[in-house]
C-alpha cells in the first residue's frame, strides 16, 4: 500500500471538479481563501472553469486534469471541489499504473466515492471521503476543525459522531479495510471492471435525496449479487432527505437487508450529505466498536 504524501503548512492543495461544474466560481474562490487562511496554498484545475453541459468539460479533459494533478511534484494533494454526476465517466481515461507512482491525498465524496475506491483498488493508495470545498461555503464547527485537522494529521483519533448517538444495529468489535461512500455510486459500479471488492472488507454506506424504494432497489441488488456475503462489518451513515410519504423507512430497510448478514453494524454515523462531517478513510485498516461507538483508523494516511 502506498501511503500519501504528508501535507504540511505551506503545501500546495490541487483543487478539481472531476464531476460537475460549480454554479458559482465566487464560492471557490471563498474556498481558496480558507485555504489559505489555514497556510496553504492552491493550485487550480482546469476543470474547475470548463463547463460541458453539466459537466465541468468533456470526460477527457476531467481525467487529464486528474492525472496532471497527481503527476505534478508541486502538487502535494488533491481536493475535488463538488460532486453532482460524472466522475465514472473518467474512469476509461484514467492510467492507474501511473497514478501508482505519484501517492498523494485524493479527498471528496457523494459523487467522487467512485474515484475514492478505484484509485485505492487499482493503484494502491489510499483516499478520503471527505467534506469538498463546495460544502465548505456552510460553516460548521466539527466539520471545519475535522476538515482541517484531517489534512495535516491524518486520523490519529477515533472518529464519533459529535452530536448524535450511533444507532447499534448489530454489536461487536471487528477490524479491516474500510471501502464505500456513495450507495449510488456503488450500486453503478457493479458488474463493471470497477465494481468494488467487498470481501473481507468494512463497507460504509449513505445516500442522499433518493426515495426508499429506490434505496430498496439498490441494497437488494446488492444482496442479490452475493457480494455482501463476506463483509466483515457495515457503517451507515447520512441518508438525507431520503424520507417518502409511503409507509416505508430507510431505516427499516438498512435493518432488513444488512442486519442478516450478522456483522457488526451501526446506522447514523454522522458522515455523508449533511452536517456536522466526519472524514473517513478509504482502503485503511480499521476497527469498528460498537461498544464503544467509534471507528478506529489503524493505519497512517501518510507517510511517517
Amino acid at each position: 500500500m502506498n501511503k500519501c504524501r504528508k501535507i504540511k503548512p505551506g503545501s500546495v492543495l490541487g483543487i478539481i471538479c472531476p464531476s460537475g461544474h460549480p454554479k458559482n466560481i465566487d464560492v471557490v474562490n471563498k474556498f481558496c481563501n480558507l485555504l489559505k487562511s489555514h497556510g496553504y496554498n492552491y493550485k487550480l484545475g482546469k476543470s474547475v472553469t470548463a463547463v460541458e453541459g453539466y459537466l465541468a468539460g468533456s470526460d477527457i479533459l476531467r481525467a487529464e486534469d486528474l492525472m496532471e494533478m497527481f503527476k505534478d511534484e508541486t502538487v502535494d494533494a488533491v481536493l475535488c471541489f463538488k460532486g453532482g454526476y460524472g466522475a465514472q465517466r473518467v474512469l476509461p481515461y484514467l492510467d492507474f499504473e501511473e497514478l501508482k507512482k505519484h501517492p498523494k491525498l485524493l479527498m471528496g465524496f457523494s459523487d467522487i466515492t467512485v474515484l475514492l475506491n478505484t484509485l485505492y483498488q487499482f493503484a494502491d493508495m489510499p483516499t478520503v471521503h471527505g467534506e469538498m470545498g463546495a460544502c465548505m461555503q456552510y460553516y460548521e464547527k466539527f466539520t471545519f476543525e475535522h476538515f482541517f485537522t484531517t489534512l495535516s494529521d491524518g486520523f490519529n483519533k477515533p472518529l464519533k459522531n459529535p452530536t448524535k448517538k450511533l444507532n447499534i444495529i448489530n454489536e461487536g468489535i471487528v477490524e479491516g479495510v474500510i471501502v464505500g461512500g456513495n450507495l449510488s455510486l456503488i450500486y453503478a459500479l457493479m458488474g463493471t471492471p470497477y465494481e468494488i471488492d467487498f470481501n473481507d472488507k468494512i463497507l460504509f454506506i449513505e445516500e442522499v435525496s433518493e426515495a426508499p424504494y429506490a434505496v430498496d432497489r439498490m441494497l437488494s441488488s446488492l444482496i442479490l449479487s452475493g457480494k455482501l456475503k463476506n463483509l466483515k462489518g457495515i457503517i451507515c451513515g447520512y441518508f438525507t432527505d431520503c424520507e417518502s410519504t409511503e409507509n416505508q423507512t430507510v431505516d427499516e430497510l438498512l435493518v432488513h437487508y444488512l442486519k442478516p448478514l450478522n456483522v457488526p453494524m451501526v446506522a447514523n454515523f454522522q458522515s455523508g450529505h449533511s452536517k456536522p462531517f466526519i472524514n473517513v478513510p478509504i482502503g485503511l485498516k480499521v476497527k469498528l466498536d460498537t461498544f464503544n461507538e467509534c471507528v478506529t483508523v489503524l493505519e497512517s494516511l501518510y507517510e511517517e
